[in-house]
């Protein structure tokens, strides 16, 4: 996301500012704030880079602090859930999840890892998650449109079961603690109540099927369009293999590490979408949201057995066992079921995610904030890599005889 310094600042804002600086325990004799962060394409408003320069003991020190602020009241009730959300993961389920790490004394290569926050408030008109840079760390953000391949794709399917896999230990060895946790998330931030997808999504979807060449695919995705929020409701009601998810696991929302060339960590942040729901609905939204049909058409098997192998082995770790607590078949019939989730969601997002940064921008704000205007409205040209990107998951959910209405048809 393109840098630029800010000159002026709100005095909210900047009493933020100084809150940080005492949080990290310095006496604060400088601050730079540049709207943006060249290590997050991110395509929404209220996104700061903070530097924050000061002394401790005596000592001058630095601290590079990544944050998430809506000055405007409007975006602000846009995305006040997401906030709270987010705040609840960082707070309650972070910190659960790191002392399961921790008191199971899991090897190096089966934990996950988390951004390190440092604030975060749920407070009305005041929300804000703070997190520190990671780049000193060495992990960065990955094109977006770089073609996927297995080394990215099957670092990320091994956080997402690590991730999952904690949530499971927590549910057996604490339930108490779990069940306060899943009340929090119950109701999801995105699809909390089925009824009509709003005329943005609709149009973003219609557009998406528009472009679909196998004519019986077409068909049954058009046939299923009136029900798409109904569907998107019902996959992230929660059933008796549920798992703490991300929501929002794709390619913008993660940072690699590189040994060379060689991907060989991930860390995954914006948890402001997490969600009680099937591993699968994280499963599927990552493989549509930020693959191809070839990549899948390839290495789909590979990358699911890469997920559920490292799944058994941190439950292992955890003195659980896979086939008691995500058995194969039920996994296997949450991929039929589930992936739907995936499809949809990538078949709304994908003009957007193919698009350049200004463009992507543009629409993605009319998408949370013109929720009855469609797109062809404003002149949105349709691109070669939006096409082939929908006809490539579209061809693959197909192929698999994965559902689009087992869920809502129940």
């Amino acid at each position: 996301m393109p840098l630029r310094k800010i000159s002026r600042l709100e005095q909210d804002f900047i009493d933020l500012i100084y809150k940080l600086a005492e949080i990290s325990n310095m006496e604060l004799t400088e601050y730079v704030v540049k709207f943006g962060f060249e290590d997050v394409d991110s395509f929404l408003t209220g996104l700061f880079k903070v530097d924050l320069t000061g002394l401790r003991d005596g000592q001058k020190i630095k601290r590079q602090v990544l944050l998430k602020w809506h000055p405007e009241a409007k975006m602000r009730s846009c995305f006040r859930e997401c906030y709270k959300r987010e705040v609840v993961f960082y707070k309650q389920i972070m910190p659960k999840f790191l002392d399961i790490q921790n008191d199971f004394k899991n090897i190096e290569g089966l934990k996950i890892k988390f951004p390190n926050c440092i604030y975060a408030s749920s407070e009305y008109d005041k929300e804000t998650v703070a997190t520190l840079v990671l780049a000193d760390t060495g992990f960065r953000l990955r094109n977006r449109l770089d073609k996927p391949d297995v080394d990215h794709v099957a670092l990320v399917m091994k956080n997402l079961a690590k991730l999952h896999a904690l949530s499971f230990a927590l549910e057996k060895t604490n339930p108490k603690d779990f069940e306060e946790i899943t009340l929090l998330c119950h109701k999801d931030v995105q699809y909390s109540n089925p009824g009509s997808a709003p005329k943005s999504m609709r149009s973003y979807y219609d557009a998406s099927v528009d472009l679909v060449l196998d004519p019986v695919a077409k068909n049954k995705l058009r046939k299923v369009a009136p029900e798409i929020l109904n569907i998107l409701y019902r996959c992230v009601q929660a059933d008796p293999h549920s798992a703490i998810c991300h929501g929002d696991c794709w390619n913008n929302n993660m940072l690699f590490k590189y040994k060379g060339s060689k991907p060989v960590d991930v860390i995954f942040f914006d948890y402001q979408l997490t969600r009680y729901a099937s591993p699968v609905t994280d499963i599927s939204y990552y493989l549509y949201m930020s693959t191809d049909g070839d990549f899948l058409q390839q290495h789909y098997d590979l990358i699911i057995e890469i997920y559920y192998g490292t799944l058994s082995a941190v439950l292992r770790q955890c003195d659980l066992d896979v086939n008691n607590v995500y058995p194969r078949n039920i996994f296997e019939k949450h991929l039929k079921d589930y992936s739907v989730l995936g499809l949809i969601e990538a078949l709304v997002s994908m003009m957007i995610i193919t698009a350049p940064y200004e463009e992507a921008i543009k629409m993605t704000e009319m998408k949370y904030e013109l929720e009855d205007q469609e797109i062809y409205e404003n002149g949105y040209q349709i691109r070669n890599e939006h096409a082939d990107r929908v006809n490539g998951i579209v061809s693959d959910f197909f192929q698999r005889n994965y559902s689009l209405d087992a869920l809502i048809s129940k």
